[in-house]
């Protein structure tokens, strides 16, 4: 968030030891406390003017990069920091995504906060499921993917759901005071059956439209 600067008091050059004379120095006072009466109360930070989370999703596209958009979700509708997420799919549910918008319960997200949050986004994209078992992925490359208005941070995982090989890519930027994250999950086979970085290109900059 922006710091709000201090004041700074400024003395002239010489000025050390200086003492008005008797008259002088009641006329000073009487100044100041003028002055004083006049004084406009510093007033509470103006509030956050990031767009609401709604108005950011609604931007987002019915299709994008072969992916039909879906309903949007409350990730934890008892917790309002969670943030919510839109489900994509391609035909047949072949590949799927979610696209989420989050802010973790701050006022504002910044730019310096995508290397910790991308890092997280990684983590929870590789954890085990407790109800689940023969998945794992692992980090196979990282990449900066382009976008208008500042980079996203991604990863590509690789891995098993069971017997079927699979990849996932993640990727994290920040998007009206908010963090977006998009993950796209597809088979690992052959020729790719979706083009996830276009996908992510395309609603990422539609998310930042305004």
């Amino acid at each position: 968030m922006p710091r709000r600067t201090e004041g700074m008091s400024f003395r002239p050059a010489g000025s050390e030891g200086f003492r008005p004379a008797g008259g002088l120095l009641g006329l000073a006072g009487a100044a100041l406390i003028a002055l004083a009466g006049c004084a406009v109360p510093e007033g509470p930070a103006a509030p956050s003017t990031r767009a609401p989370a709604e108005a950011v999703l609604a931007r987002l596209p019915a299709q994008a990069a072969g992916f039909d958009r879906f309903g949007v979700q409350d990730v934890a509708p008892e917790d309002p920091g969670a943030g919510k997420v839109v489900e994509y799919a391609t035909a047949r549910r072949v590949a799927v995504a979610q696209v989420f918008l989050y802010d973790l319960g701050r006022p504002a997200v910044e730019p310096a906060d995508l290397g910790p949050e991308a890092e997280r986004a990684v983590s929870e994209a590789t954890a085990l499921p407790f109800d689940r078992t023969g998945r794992q992925l692992a980090v196979a490359s990282r990449s900066p993917l382009a976008v208008p208005g500042g980079d996203l941070s991604c990863a590509l995982l690789t891995g098993t759901f069971g017997r079927n090989q699979v990849e996932r890519q993640v990727c994290v930027g920040v998007v009206a005071g908010r963090f977006l994250r998009v993950q796209v999950t597809m088979p690992r086979r052959g020729a790719p059956v979706a083009d996830a970085r276009a996908f992510t290109q395309e609603v990422a900059a539609a998310a930042r439209r305004g």
